[in-house]
């Protein structure tokens, strides 16, 4: 039985219209159950969801962009909700891959560990007597949050927003961009940290920028995460998870009390190829080239590939020289595409 068939059509759906920075774009959504990071397909809306999801990612071409934002609500522990966040956005990154291979390379995730956000929209939509209250401690920097909604009004607050707001903000939204559409990169204000091979510690020399960066910012930090292509792709996604949150420790400890949105690019390959590209004293640049342009091959078989290389000298070289500078943090109070 195929995915398409596996997908019933029973339940309202939920489409979203816009983008970040005024791109056009299609705009989908998947909720999710309290705690639970998998796809259920016959949760509320996401059986027609997932079957209008399914029909787009089929059309589009690999050169297309999917944009994948990950959300948790407040309620629960940070620690985990924020693991709930990421593994929400791989599961859709799954399976949007399942439907169209092509994209797989394609499909950035960005997570917002809490939708503090999402609960001020609903507050300010709401007309409950205790509104004022519940958006002034959300916005003061003091203070426990989630202790100080939960004690607002004798436990009313906190009991309205388990009721009628958190269950719309554990979701994952999902945004195709067509390849004709203009991307924009953000180039001011911009940090980059670099780490070293298979570690996740900042390293010292940019603690300063990033205090500097914490003391000029807005009260929203985009972090995006790059990996170099050695190694597993699970230790990869692992040590993507540990550098996000080691930077964001740091910008706690210089007294960050803003929101940090992380998105996780994978393994960068095809910044490698542009610093093959790049190299002057490489004997085998041709077939590496060849070998990292060729779309007909796999992660895996790639990594074969290159890996055969003069006997293993070439990937050698390859982790030691051009991977150094992929192992990176991109950090902006700008979204980076």
């Amino acid at each position: 039985m195929t995915l398409r068939r596996l997908i019933s059509v029973f339940a309202a759906f939920c489409f979203l219209a816009g983008c970040e920075f005024g791109l056009s774009a299609e705009s989908f959504q998947i909720a999710f159950p309290v705690g639970k990071s998998s796809i259920d397909t016959t949760y509320i809306y996401n059986a027609r969801a997932c079957a209008r999801i399914y029909d787009a990612v089929s059309a589009v071409s690999g050169s297309s962009r999917v944009i994948v934002r990950s959300y948790s609500s407040p309620d629960g522990n940070l620690s985990r909700n924020r693991q709930l966040a990421r593994l929400r956005g791989t599961s859709v990154q799954d399976f949007l891959s399942k439907i169209n291979p092509s994209l797989a390379s394609s499909i950035d995730i960005i997570t917002v560990d809490e939708d503090w956000e999402g609960v001020k929209s609903y507050l300010k939509r709401s007309n409950k007597e205790w509104k004022k209250d519940a958006l002034e401690i959300i916005n003061s920097s003091s203070g426990d949050t989630k202790a100080l909604l939960q004690d607002l009004w004798v436990g009313e607050a906190w009991e309205d927003l388990m009721k009628n707001c958190f269950p719309s903000l554990r979701r994952v939204s999902i945004e195709i961009q067509n390849a004709d559409i203009q991307l924009v990169t953000i180039t001011e204000g911009i940090s980059e940290i670099i780490f070293s091979q298979g570690g996740s510690k900042v390293p010292a020399s940019a603690f300063n920028q990033l205090k500097k960066l914490v003391q000029s910012t807005s009260d929203t930090l985009y972090i995006s995460i790059k990996a170099s292509p050695e190694g597993t792709l699970d230790g990869n996604t692992r040590l993507s998870n540990k550098r996000a949150a080691s930077l964001e420790a740091i910008l706690r400890q210089y007294g960050y009390a803003g929101t940090v949105n992380v998105k996780y690019c994978g393994e960068d390959w095809e910044g490698l190829l542009d610093a093959v590209k790049a190299s002057t004293d490489m004997s085998d640049k041709e077939s590496v080239i060849e070998i990292l342009s060729d779309s007909t091959l796999d992660r895996d078989s790639r990594k074969k590939a290159l890996q055969a290389l003069s006997y293993g000298k070439t990937w050698l070289r390859l982790m030691d020289t051009e991977m150094k500078g992929l192992r990176k943090a991109i950090i902006s109070p700008n979204m980076i595409l």
